[in-house]
């Protein structure tokens, strides 16, 4: 399994617990109610050692929502943070090492829906 889907489902077992959205997506489904989560992109990366095989994602959640204004994004902005800053576990063969956030940016409107972006790094190992 590769350990980009790995962390991912990790991710999104996370972000289940997540209050007040009404799911969480690889892409934007098209018949969505606001607001939701959106997985990806991600960038992997060489995080080996001379012992043990590592990789380090760059992973993006996206927040959206309906409606004028942006106010409603940051409080789940802040649930995502807080979901997958205390994520720990292993999922197919992946170990996740460590969660840390990178940026969190409000877009604002893209298409008559509202936009945060939430980035997080994390470092698995193969075990």
């Amino acid at each position: 399994m590769s350990a980009s889907l790995a962390m991912q489902r990790l991710m999104v077992a996370a972000l289940a617990s997540v209050d007040g959205v009404t799911g969480v997506f690889d892409v934007p489904p098209v018949d969505a109610a606001g607001p939701y989560l959106t997985v990806g992109p991600d960038l992997v990366s060489d995080w080996s050692t001379k012992t043990e095989t590592g990789h380090e994602h760059r992973v993006q959640v996206r927040v959206w929502d309906e409606g004028p204004g942006v106010a409603r994004l940051k409080p789940l902005m802040g649930a995502v943070e807080a979901a997958l800053a205390g994520l720990s576990g292993a999922r197919d063969g992946h170990v996740l090492v460590s969660s840390r956030l990178v940026r969190a940016l409000v877009l604002g409107e893209v298409g008559g829906w509202n936009e945060g972006l939430v980035e997080f790094r994390l470092r698995s190992r193969a075990v």
